[in-house]
């Protein structure tokens, strides 16, 4: 199934949100998604490069439901793995 998502320029995670009341955000926490399948909506930090797309997710709403309300998050955050396979994360000191 295809779902919107934003992928953050900065930790390059790709980020969805899963349900209307489900709020992730990427690595770095700089960029925010919510509501879910229908009512899509995103947030960014000022000059934080973003782009939003669709992504294939081997899930159906109701997965995707039940991830977020079990806590399992299995679904929701895309990170970025480098060549040997590790995920990348960025950690940013406000």
């Amino acid at each position: 199934m295809l779902v919107k998502a934003v992928e953050c320029g900065e930790c390059k995670s790709i980020v969805f949100s899963r349900t209307e009341a489900d709020v992730r955000e990427c690595t770095c926490g700089r960029v925010i998604v919510s509501g879910g399948l229908q009512y899509f909506t995103y947030e960014t930090h000022p000059g934080t490069p973003s782009q939003v797309k669709k992504i294939e997710v081997g899930a159906t709403p109701t997965i995707l439901y039940n991830d977020w309300y079990s806590l399992a998050d299995q679904y929701g955050l895309v990170v970025p793995t480098d060549t040997e396979g590790h995920e990348n994360k960025a950690v940013y000191i406000a």
